[in-house]
């Protein structure tokens, strides 16, 4: 594959730049801050999902989104595809062919990035770039300056070497998972044994059921015709008495409503003769009555009248008492304009000590400014101060940390063994535990001791042992055996507990040495820090004196500006004050004039209280004869129909006496036929007959059940002895596969390292080719080492990485990345950034003549050199100099 074009909206420093590439090697060029290693970290991030900072610091200053589009040519079919990404949520791949977009979201864009990258699915494509095609500027050689085990880490993720031991590692909780399962069958196949010995007990028991189960079935055809006669004979008496029963009923609620028809009549005659007394007290006190309602009526009027009278007296109370209030402000005012005229002559006496104060507190602000600049320095001392000592406690406690991990480390080493023991013992006791469950299964059916298998005495005991003897010493090995083993155990798992721990240990030791470094550098930047600040504190007392002798004099002033502020506020309403005297003038008068007109509405009501008398005398008088009117006044309207009611309820009466004669003599006549002793007797016989019924259901229903019962029961031993056989056939199935499940365990971890080693070798090889090309010197040779470390042979002797130059570590540190990147893909790209550092001026031109070569000689499409000298201009195939902001490249 080869990138075509770049494209780039709103990056760091291009505004809208756009950037086209052929097939060979290009040099990128231009000033410091340019923007060259820009275009690396747009295909970084577009193509690689590698970006070393926050998304919004990669966007221009002052944009809102930044966009990257990445336009390349497939090794995978020939086409060209342009990746798209944007600082806010949008990522796609766009096939400018079909002018579409065919992969959408991050997971699809990885997927097909895989795919046209060729490199393998799950491949890491962050560490890939990082490691192999674009080294960040600064870094090209640093990995390989760092520990062996910094490494290891670096370099087992790139060669996916982990993976294996990862494999390995999660494949022993599938092998325990198996191994649970086989024990899991084994115990089932114990129980089913042990349930199918029941078999034969369970075939008496249901002949048994079948025989009771026909006796019950005739008892109950003979005790059912006995209860269909009963209650044949039960039925007819029951039929007789439910009649007489009625006949008494009916006989009985007549007499009751003829009882309530005699209450109703004698009522009714009270209620006539009260209407009749009530009408004649009406007609009495009509007129007395129909006098006070008139006298209400003129009392309702006057009332009326005399709101009025009070609205106008309220009215008058009012004015009054709003006189008052004016004159009252009219004088307030008055006393105010005399202030305001004597606080003009004030205002210029003070004039000459304000001046004097705004001086004084102009100096005295400088030097409590200064006081605030100290206080706050003593702040920082004292913060540093705590600083430092939670640092000295922080450096005692890892300092105890680093010595205990290297103490408890040592404990690691046998943490394999231990866990294998531990599997070991486990199976061990659960085949104990089944073998012993079994046996005491055997032991329960032995009956005098004869064998239960084959009913006769076992031939293989010693003289005078008994069948049961022998296996109680059986159990008792066992058990000892159980009880060995689960002893073991126990020390195994806590000397496994305490290696786990060391393992964890290990893992921290490096991270607390290092942070014992980190501490110390910290605690002597406080330490620079704290001598800074105290020599900027300065004379601190000749400050305070100064303050002191400021408020000193503001004080003997006494705020003159203040005062002025006070008596300024009483002038400034001097006017407003002789408005609203001349307004106040005005209202005194609109008020007498409303008083005056108030006097002459309060004239018409003067003969109001002597009316009022008159009507009140008329209302009382008649109040008695109208209470009586209306309390008599329903009952007397009511004479017509009461005199209905009555009528009615002497006629009901009369029809109840004559209903109640002729049900009387019914009920005699029907009583006659009836014989209640005969009618029970034969109730009991019918309900003894059905407790006979009822009981023999009952039985037959259990006996039933039982039978039922009894049938699956043999059905499901059935079941269980065909299921064994499965168990049987299902455990020799998961013993294969945990003995395959083992086997490939141990070879995925034989594997790790042999795939490291391989890998090794093969950019070994290619790494020296191009190392021998870059240098000119046919005679060395490079090597990379099984701790992924570089190493130079040179006339028998091997020089270390560290001891090389830095022209040489640069020129092996290339070959030995972009072998890597050969084994490991078919990427055809590289990017260098600034890879002449430190070298010479004839290793430059040797490293930009090598790199011409390598797209010469097709081992690599593409290779980008980006530079700020002009080494390889005169070696590359395509030039492209980046300039200043904004503009615009093809």
């Amino acid at each position: 594959m080869h990138i075509t074009k770049i494209e780039l909206e709103d990056i760091k420093s291009h505004r809208e730049t756009t950037f086209t590439f052929q097939r060979g090697t290009t040099a990128i060029t231009g000033e410091n801050g340019a923007g060259k290693t820009t275009i690396i970290e747009a295909v970084a991030w577009t193509l690689f999902d590698l970006l070393d900072y926050k998304k919004d610091d990669f966007v221009r200053r002052g944009a809102k989104k930044g966009v990257a589009r990445v336009t390349f040519e497939s090794g995978l079919d020939g086409r060209e595809y342009t990746i798209h990404r944007d600082t806010g949520t949008g990522y796609y791949v766009y096939d400018p062919q079909l002018k579409t977009r065919i992969a959408e979201k991050k997971e699809e864009v990885t997927r097909f990035l895989w795919s046209h990258l060729g490199v393998e699915a799950g491949t890491d494509l962050d560490a890939l770039f990082r490691r192999a095609i674009g080294v960040p500027q600064g870094t090209f050689t640093a990995v390989f300056l760092e520990t062996p085990t910094e490494r290891k880490k670096a370099f087992d993720k790139l060669l996916k070497v982990e993976e294996y031991r990862q494999g390995a590692e999660k494949l022993r909780e599938t092998a325990r998972f198996i191994e649970q399962k086989i024990t899991s069958v084994r115990e089932k196949i114990a129980r089913a044994e042990g349930e199918l010995a029941r078999f034969e007990i369970v075939e008496e028991e249901l002949e048994k059921f079948t025989g009771q189960l026909n006796e019950l079935t005739e008892t109950l055809e003979t005790t059912e015709k006995e209860v269909a006669e009963k209650s044949e004979s039960v039925k007819k008496f029951d039929d007789i008495e439910r009649k007489v029963n009625e006949l008494k009923t009916a006989f009985e609620k007549l007499q009751n409503e003829r009882s309530r028809a005699e209450f109703l009549r004698g009522q009714k005659e009270n209620e006539l003769v009260q209407a009749r007394n009530a009408a004649e007290k009406v007609k009495a006190v009509a007129e007395d009555h129909q006098k006070h309602t008139d006298a209400l009526g003129k009392l309702k009027e006057l009332e009326r009248e005399r709101a009025l009278r009070e609205n106008l007296n309220l009215e008058r109370r009012k004015i009054e008492t709003s006189q008052i209030n004016v004159k009252s402000e009219q004088k307030r005012l008055q006393e105010n304009l005399e202030k305001a005229l004597a606080a003009h002559k004030e205002i210029e006496k003070l004039r000459p000590s304000a001046a004097e104060q705004e001086t004084l507190e102009k100096m005295r602000d400088d030097v409590i400014e200064q006081l605030a600049s100290v206080r706050e320095k003593e702040n920082q001392i004292r913060s540093l101060d705590g600083k430092m000592n939670d640092l000295r406690g922080k450096f005692i406690k890892n300092k105890e940390q680093i010595k205990e991990a290297e103490t408890k480390t040592e404990a690691a080493k046998d943490y394999e063994f231990l866990q294998k023991r531990d599997s070991e013992i486990t199976r061990d006791i659960t085949r104990f535990r089944a073998k012993l469950e079994h046996d005491e299964q055997f032991q329960a059916e032995v009956k005098n001791g004869l064998c239960p298998i084959l009913s006769q005495k076992c031939l293989n005991l010693k003289p005078g042992e008994t069948l049961e003897s022998f296996l109680k010493n059986q159990f008792t090995e066992v058990r000892v055996q159980i009880s060995t083993l689960e002893t073991e155990q126990k020390t195994i798992s806590d000397k496994l507990r305490s290696a786990r721990d060391a393992d964890k240990f290990s893992a921290m030791l490096e991270t607390l040495k290092a942070r014992e470094t980190e501490i110390a550098d910290e605690g002597k930047s406080y330490k620079a820090e704290k001598e800074n600040l105290l020599k900027e504190i300065g004379d601190f007392e000749k400050i305070q004196r100064d303050l002191s002798n400021t408020e000193a004099k503001l004080k003997e002033l006494n705020n003159p500006k203040a005062r002025i502020q006070i008596l300024e506020a009483e002038t400034k309403n001097e006017i407003l004050i002789r408005e609203k005297l001349s307004e106040i003038e005005k209202n005194i008068e609109r008020l007498e004039s409303d008083l005056r007109l108030n006097a002459e509405s309060l004239e018409i009501y003067k003969d109001l209280d002597a009316n009022w008398k008159v009507y009140s005398d008329q209302r009382d008088r008649t109040a008695n004869a109208h209470r009586e009117f209306l309390v008599n006044e329903a009952n007397a309207l009511s004479l017509p129909e009461r005199e209905k009611a009555f009528a009615a309820a002497e006629d009901e009466l009369k029809t109840l006496t004559e209903n109640l004669g002729k049900a009387e003599n019914e009920f005699s006549s029907a009583s006659k036929d009836y014989d209640r002793e005969r009618h029970q007797s034969e109730k009991v016989s019918l309900l003894e007959a059905e407790r006979r019924l009822a009981e023999t259901r009952a039985n037959l229903g259990i006996t039933q059940k039982l039978k039922a019962q009894a049938e699956a029961e043999l059905n499901r031993l059935a079941e269980i002895r065909k299921a064994m056989q499965s168990e049987f056939l299902e455990k020799e199935k998961l013993e294969k596969v945990a003995e395959t499940t083992e086997f490939i365990r141990e070879t995925l971890k034989k594997s790790a390292p042999l795939v490291a080693k391989n890998y090794i070798y093969y950019v070994s090889l290619e790494a020296n080719q191009m190392f021998r090309e870059i240098s000119g010197n046919a005679e060395r040779t490079l090597k990379w080492t099984e701790d992924y470390g570089i190493v130079l042979e040179e006339n028998g002797y091997e020089r270390p990485f560290v001891n090389l130059s830095g022209g040489e570590q640069m020129a092996a540190a290339l070959s030995v990345r972009l072998a890597l990147l050969k084994q490991l893909s078919d990427v055809r790209l590289a990017f260098f950034d600034e890879p002449t550092t430190n070298m010479d001026a004839a290793r430059r031109e040797r490293l930009a003549e090598q790199i011409s070569h390598i797209t010469e000689r097709k081992t690599f499409d593409q290779l980008f050199v980006i530079s700020h000298d002009d080494t390889f201009e005169g070696y590359v195939d395509n030039v492209v100099s980046v300039g200043g902001k904004d503009e615009k490249f093809n």
